[in-house]
């Protein structure tokens, strides 16, 4: 379960992110309850993007919240379904009250047959000096639609250096991690973003891997890192390694369409249709609509 009081070390987390200045300003709003000024900052951060998977979650839980208390109960129960799908577990403030904690549960409801989004790594635990090596990023196939591309940091923590790399989304993308970074005693940290049209990071994974000081010729042990991210920083509440990552599929044949429009899980201005078999009575709605 996400726990969305930031600690004091976390805040300046979003400082270098296009949307950090906006959520600075929203997080202000929020603390001296000045709701309808919170309402459009948080829009903005999540349009302006760059955030952390924390970060987006704030965004949709607190823009649920915010529209709870104003009375904008559709648009409300949207941005808690967006919330749901990156952590069905998130926790509602209680500034939403009990009118916010019912349409946090309503939507909770909703997206139970999707779950929550789910990404995990598969990488060697060794790799000799010098040799390149290839990581295997796994994504749900339910929320594939919601992601617009796979992203994979490979910093040694001993150099500095590091290797960035993306790729369309799948179920299963391979990357190859040049031998420029595999020094003799490196310590590399993968890092794999599921990232929306934005660059918020939507869910975030990694492992390490370890390069001995001689080649030992010994080859290299798969490792796996899954999480089941709606939380902050690297691995969030599911540590690497965590082996619970479950597999999508069932939620393309799903009875009711699943729309998100606007903001961060879909690019700007589009909306995606989920499921094969439309319901006239379940919609989501538009999360980024602004209302008066």
């Amino acid at each position: 379960m996400v726990v969305l009081g930031l600690l004091a070390g976390e805040a300046h987390a979003a400082d270098a992110a296009a949307g950090g200045p906006a959520l600075r300003q929203a997080r202000a709003a929020w603390d001296r309850r000045a709701l309808e000024t919170a309402e459009p900052l948080y829009r903005e951060a999540l349009e302006k993007g760059g955030l952390a998977p924390n970060e987006v979650l704030e965004g949709y839980v607190r823009l649920g919240s915010i529209r709870a208390v104003l009375g904008k109960r559709d648009s409300a129960i949207a941005a808690f379904r967006a919330a749901s799908i990156l952590d069905s577990d998130f926790n509602v403030p209680g500034e939403a009250g009990s009118k916010g904690a019912a349409l946090a549960e309503r939507a909770k409801r909703d997206t139970a047959k999707i779950g929550s989004i789910q990404l995990a790594v598969q990488a060697p635990r060794e790799v000799q000096p010098g040799k390149s090596f290839t990581i295997t990023a796994t994504l749900d196939k339910a929320h594939l639609p919601i992601v617009s591309r796979i992203g994979v940091i490979a910093k040694d923590g001993t150099t500095g250096k590091e290797v960035s790399l993306d790729a369309k989304p799948d179920e299963a993308v391979e990357f190859e991690i040049d031998s420029d970074i595999t020094l003799p005693g490196a310590s590399i940290l993968v890092h794999v973003d599921a990232l929306d049209g934005h660059d918020n990071r939507l869910a975030s994974t990694e492992e390490r891997v370890r390069v001995p000081e001689k080649d030992t010729d010994k080859g290299a042990v798969a490792g796996r890192s899954g999480s089941k991210e709606g939380s902050g920083g690297s691995g969030g509440d599911k540590p690497a390694g965590d082996p619970d990552v479950r597999k999508g599929g069932a939620f393309w044949s799903s009875p009711w369409p699943y729309v998100i429009g606007g903001i961060a899980l879909v690019g700007a201005g589009t909306a995606v249709f989920f499921g094969t078999r439309p319901s006239p009575n379940v919609s989501v709605g538009q999360v980024g609509v602004r209302e008066q």
